[in-house]
């Protein structure tokens, strides 16, 4: 009998017991196997839970670092278009210097070189070529801007190296890793990957307070310009500070093979492609002092705008203007035409002071 377990089961309402003999050996692998299904049941249930866990970590933590790392670019992004626009400021800001007088400027030489397709020969250079683009290269920089090369190399200041440390920490609080967090983000690769991180942080901030400093630098000295131009109203009107047409530069203010000699000539204005019959508006206030035709010029107009500045408007196809009107900034005085040694409708526009060609760009400010 010791070889059987009696299992006897007594049904509530029929008569009789059923009773069933089970071996002894049975019994205790059922019991086994039963221990072992549910032990490896529960393994089974704990590493797919973790697993699922980890899923969701990971899934989310991806998504979070994507986004972060958007964001990171996107200011970026937002902090290169600044430095344009500051850089564009800074060339503004240097032209009215150059008007107002606040700062020597030589406006005999280009402001602009010759462009893509010019007829002035590129490959011939001298050491005067050299210096003349040194010299242009200095002239479009400000004092504002003499500490820009930091935010290229950024990695090498204290400040941006302050900035890492206190998001690295901040990073840790957030971690619970106020201590270790210098060993743990070494093994744990998640962890190094969120550390990552604070380099960016670091490199925005580092750049958006040094271009801030430059934009309070920047307003202050703008403020100073325009305090100097309340009291500069009446030399301002008479500063050229436009174009007198519309239409686009085809040649410009320098050495370059005429196109009627043929040989290399300097050229003392700068001369505007458009349409025959486009308007030619006096480019400050002033008074005519000649509109007539000129050998060479065709049709030509003279403005004296006083402080030394004459304006000239060459190969004009009809004069709109006499001999000692006074003219206003605006007024049309002639149109675009073909008159004189010209080789297609064009504006031939120079600018001298005290009797001296400059370049007209020095002034233009549309």
């Amino acid at each position: 009998m010791d070889r059987y377990f009696t299992l006897m089961v007594v049904p509530e309402r029929e008569k009789g017991v059923k009773s069933f003999r089970i071996p002894r050996v049975v019994f205790h692998a059922a019991i086994f196997f039963i221990v072992i299904f549910v032990v490896l049941l529960g393994i089974l249930t704990y590493d797919y839970w973790k697993i699922l866990r980890q899923v969701y970590e990971n899934k989310h933590l991806t998504i979070e670092n994507r986004q972060l790392k958007e964001q990171v670019q996107l200011f970026q992004m937002k902090l290169n278009s600044l430095t344009e626009d500051l850089e564009r400021i800074n060339t503004f800001e240097k032209k009215l210097r150059i008007i107002t007088g606040l700062e020597d400027a030589d406006l005999t030489q280009s402001l602009k070189g010759p462009v893509e397709g010019s007829e002035f020969p590129l490959n011939e250079t001298s050491e005067d070529d050299g210096e003349l683009k040194k010299k242009n290269q200095s002239s479009l920089q400000n004092q504002i801007f003499e500490n820009l090369d930091n935010l290229k190399s950024y990695e090498e200041a204290q400040d941006y190296q302050n900035l890492k440390n206190l998001y690295e920490k901040k990073i840790a609080t957030n971690f619970g890793l106020q201590t270790s967090y210098a060993y743990t983000r070494e093994w744990n690769e998640l962890t190094k990957q969120s550390f990552d991180l604070a380099s960016d942080f670091a490199e925005f901030d580092y750049k958006f307070s040094t271009v801030k400093g430059f934009v309070k630098n920047l307003e202050i000295n703008i403020h100073k310009l325009d305090q100097f131009l309340l009291d500069q109203d009446s030399f301002l009107r008479s500063t050229p500070t436009l174009l007198p047409t519309k239409g686009w530069i085809t040649s410009y203010y320098g050495p370059r093979i005429s196109p009627t000699s043929k040989r290399l000539r300097m050229h003392e204005g700068i001369d505007i492609g458009a349409r025959s019959g486009t308007p030619i508006v006096a480019v400050a206030d002033g008074r005519v002092t000649f509109a007539g035709k000129k050998p060479g010029f065709g049709n030509f107009v003279q403005i004296d705008h006083g402080y030394g500045i004459e304006s000239f408007y060459a190969h004009a196809k009809g004069l709109f203007t006499k001999k000692g009107k006074v003219v206003q900034r605006g007024d049309l005085i002639a149109s675009i035409g073909n008159t004189g040694a010209s080789t297609g409708p064009h504006l031939h526009y120079e600018i001298r002071v005290n009797g001296t060609p400059v370049d007209p760009l020095y002034f233009i400010l549309d």
